[in-house]
């Protein structure tokens, strides 16, 4: 887990008369500060998921038998919902759409108007049931504080904000990470990590086990997971869509893993936040790896960061760094002479 913008630790043990260190950890200790690493995005923040949803939806839609992998929709750049005029960003450019799409594809290339459909189709409460299921809306459970729960974008949330009763077009926006949706980094990876494994869904933890200097164990986390009810088939139909993401020539994330010793899967989304007038979309990636072996799961979220592409290369170098690594983050805790003798 990482936030930025940080700060300087040294401010903690700085000279009580330094008054930069003294302003630091002031503006660290301000409830209404949310710009430095004191608040935590990681389990704290709440974002619009945007397209990193869609692959949700799809195993909603694969499970309840509304749709096939390779059912084809023809997207025109738009869907109409109760008179409202649902456009997508290939139609807002060129007044054109993707064409001729199935669930793989419409998942490379991020189709909204596919997911507008296929989201009524499978039903708002549908996508709300799969969408728990899999901890999205949902603390984690991580052992640390301040977690937020975030947001499910449902009949039952809007009551609470909205006189109105749900529409069609709430399903559609709903359907592609938009309207209420609102989670947090952390149940976006644990979210993807899940797609990865076939449907085991973990809770996540900070240690693994706490070692003696003598090298016994004082204790150990045991490992703490749900098997969510998913057909192998229908995963994998999932799994290759986000394959094509990062590896087809026309996926959403194409090139920007190329050089990689592994291959990835992932999923972008460009989440509007009301505030397009004055400023940029965020931006997020999913990814995991390898995408046949997964051992690695990452979510990034960069606020304003205009498309989930460009965050494409912050997860490339933190996939590189572990697979440069070989994979020490996924191996057994050796006790080392030095580390003996420091704890002693």
């Amino acid at each position: 887990m990482a936030n930025y913008p940080s700060y300087d630790p040294s401010i903690f043990i700085a000279d009580p008369d330094d008054k930069a260190a003294k302003k630091a950890k002031a503006a660290l200790a301000d409830p209404k500060n949310k710009t430095t690493s004191e608040y935590n995005r990681a389990i704290a923040g709440i974002y619009t998921p945007g397209s990193t949803f869609k692959p949700l939806v799809g195993i909603a839609a694969l499970e309840e038998g509304k749709t096939t992998p390779y059912e084809t929709y023809f997207d025109k750049g738009y869907e109409q919902y109760d008179g409202l005029m649902l456009k997508s960003i290939e139609y807002n450019q060129y007044r054109a759409g993707l064409g001729t799409v199935n669930l793989i594809t419409a998942i490379q290339k991020s189709s909204n108007p596919y997911f507008y459909n296929l989201g009524n189709r499978v039903g708002i409460d549908n996508i709300v049931k799969w969408a728990k299921r899999f901890g999205l809306g949902q603390k984690t459970g991580i052992d640390l504080l301040g977690e937020s729960k975030g947001i499910i974008s449902s009949r039952e949330y809007k009551k609470t904000v909205e006189p109105y009763p749900w529409t069609a077009a709430d399903t559609a926006q709903s359907s592609i990470g938009q309207m209420y949706n609102s989670f947090t980094p952390i149940q976006l990876a644990n979210y993807a990590a899940t797609i990865a494994n076939g449907g085991k869904h973990l809770k996540p933890h900070i240690i693994k086990r706490v070692v003696k200097y003598d090298g016994s164990i004082v204790t150990e986390t045991k490992p703490e997971y749900e098997i969510i009810p998913v057909k192998k088939e229908n995963m994998k139909a999932i799994q290759q869509g986000m394959i094509a993401v990062a590896n087809a020539t026309d996926g959403t994330a194409a090139d920007k893993f190329k050089d990689l010793p592994v291959k990835v899967a992932g999923k972008t989304g460009t989440a509007e936040t009301g505030m397009e007038a004055t400023q940029s979309s965020n931006a997020l990636f999913i990814c995991y790896a390898p995408a046949d072996k997964p051992q690695i799961a990452v979510a990034v979220v960069v606020e304003r960061g205009v498309f989930g592409a460009y965050t494409a290369p912050i997860a490339k170098d933190i996939l590189k760094y572990y697979f440069d690594s070989n994979g020490t983050g996924n191996k057994d805790y050796t006790v080392k002479a030095d580390i003996v003798q420091l704890t002693k």
